[in-house]
């Protein structure tokens, strides 16, 4: 028997090519890796935390020690021996805060960013974190550090939100609301509501007090998209998504505003690149301009990698959508659950084996 290792929640922007290493546990508690077809043994006990990458994965022992896996080459290598390390990632970085000094890792070895670390966030593409000593925010962008602002000691003046490649940092005593984007800081407004602030990859929603209005900077270019406070808004990729004062359900992306739904849903969700509702008791989709209903009720399960979309229907069959087309993973029904990694899913298969099913292959051990 085996089962599945639960790790760390991560974002990605897109549809993943790239094979993520797959984590798996057996029934006598040993740790395997599977890559390109091959199940790799690691350890003999199951990791404490683990975070699975593009082609790379990174782990805590038992012990707590930090370590990596290259499926290129089949290499291990050990990134820190501590145990009290605070670690964070996304599919394409990671990062850990050993005491306060905050490390990556490059070509498989790990490095050293910065030190007297507060704390930290990870996106794809950027870092911030808070220097004690220097009290400032400071973003890490492409090897470059830029301060965002001065920190006074003991002071929650700065504040931030931090999507794949987008900061948001607001003043609290100021009362100003700043955007960090390819390496420029952008002041937004001079007064916001910070609760109606949502920030995704290439795109922020605010609300701007001065002018009154709902507004999107995206891609570097400030839009108006309503003259009312929504009710609530979610940003993912390149797309925000919002309930506006009038109840309608409202989708900006990719640069065009979109009026989802007359009406408010019961429920909705942003994760990536697709925007994902509840009406009727229907289980909706929207993307590229058009919704799309999954199924005619809501499904037991479902996660969301990039544009993929996968779940499990009424006869808990494991299907997926992706650019519109629907698949199925695997052959089994009665699935009692599943994990998403990249283009792959992982399961059990009740006839016993585990499956690793894509959209063109499945693979069992």
């Amino acid at each position: 028997m085996i089962r599945l290792l639960v790790i760390l929640v991560c974002g990605v922007p897109l549809f993943l090519r790239a094979q993520v290493p797959l984590p798996v546990i057996t029934s006598e508690d040993r740790f395997f890796i599977f890559h390109d077809g091959r199940f790799e043994q690691m350890e003999p006990r199951p990791p404490k935390k683990a975070l699975a990458m593009n082609g790379q994965f990174v782990y805590q022992d038992q012990q707590g020690q930090l370590k990596i896996f290259l499926p290129e080459g089949r290499r291990l290598h050990l990134l820190d021996r501590r145990s009290d390390i605070v670690l964070k990632g996304t599919r394409k970085r990671v990062a850990w805060m050993a005491m306060d000094t905050l490390k990556t890792v490059r070509e498989g070895r790990a490095v050293i960013l910065a030190e007297n670390v507060q704390r930290f966030t990870v996106g794809d593409s950027i870092m911030v974190l808070l220097d004690s000593a220097r009290h400032e925010m400071i973003a890490l962008w492409k090897r470059t550090a830029t301060t965002l602002a001065t920190v006074q000691p003991g002071s929650e003046s700065a504040q931030w939100a931090q999507g794949s490649n987008t900061v948001v940092f607001f003043n609290k005593e100021a009362g100003s609301l700043f955007a960090y984007y390819h390496g420029s800081v952008k002041l937004l407004c001079d007064s916001t509501d910070v609760g109606i602030v949502a920030t995704g990859g290439d795109i922020v929603g605010y609300w701007h007090g001065g002018k009154r209005n709902f507004r999107a900077y995206y891609k570097g270019a400030d839009v108006e998209l309503a003259d009312l406070r929504p009710a609530r808004v979610l940003a993912g990729e390149g797309l925000l998504a919002f309930v506006d004062a009038n109840g309608r359900l409202k989708c900006f992306e990719q640069g065009v505003l979109h009026t989802v739904l007359d009406e408010a849903p019961t429920d909705f969700w942003v994760k990536d690149s697709l925007l994902l509702f509840l009406h009727d008791g229907r289980l909706n989709l929207f993307q590229h301009g058009s919704a799309t209903v999954v199924e005619p009720y809501v499904p037991e399960q479902w996660q969301v990698e990039g544009g993929l979309l996968a779940y499990l229907d009424i006869n808990r069959e494991l299907r997926g959508i992706v650019n519109g087309e629907r698949f199925r993973f695997g052959k089994e029904a009665n699935i009692n659950g599943f994990e998403l990694f990249g283009d792959a899913v992982i399961y059990r298969s009740p006839l016993g084996p585990m499956v690793v099913a894509t959209k063109r292959r499945i693979d069992e051990y």
